[in-house]
């Protein structure tokens, strides 16, 4: 990436590309000044995972001021049956053995269904997102968080605060 002296929005979403186009007038930023990262269901499961990874790389590398975590409304993300997954997976060949095994040794919780499903409330999804960002001890306290649910099909969007 081509460096400048634009400061960089950071945008947080989930995988549908529906809502990018209101990206700009959420932001107040030209669409070359935002930095996107997605995750399934805009889900930042784990404090020191991937997902927060990316965010903390892309904030000290890419010179962003502010970071937007942009759900949704609506989304097929936040209604995962973790159970449905399981039994995916059994159908994969993933034995039963293997997922008892995972939960045993928390890799995941102690419960691999509620990790894969997640939490369906987007309101609450962003919120903590919002916290975790805010709270992490790798993350500038001078850097500003937003979160928003966007409705694609309409064009409007909805403030949410940190809890």
């Amino acid at each position: 990436m081509q460096k400048t002296n634009e400061k960089k929005a950071l945008v947080v979403t989930g995988l549908s590309e529906k809502s990018h186009p209101l990206f700009p007038v959420i932001t107040n930023k030209k669409t070359e000044q935002l930095i996107i990262t997605t995750s399934f269901g805009t889900i930042i499961s784990q404090p020191y995972g991937c997902t927060i990874r990316n965010i903390i790389l892309a904030v000290y590398s890419e010179d962003i001021e502010e970071i937007y975590i942009i759900g949704e409304k609506d989304s097929k993300e936040h209604a995962v049956n973790g159970d449905e997954i399981l039994f995916k997976f059994r159908k994969a060949g993933i034995s039963k053995e293997m997922i008892e095994t995972l939960e045993y040794i928390n890799a995941a919780g102690s419960s691999l269904s509620r990790w894969l499903s997640g939490k369906e409330d987007v309101n609450k999804i962003i919120a903590e997102n919002i916290d975790l960002i805010k709270s992490h001890p790798l993350i500038p306290k001078t850097l500003s968080v937003y979160g928003f649910i966007a409705n694609a099909e309409t064009g409007e969007f909805e403030t949410v605060a940190g809890s």
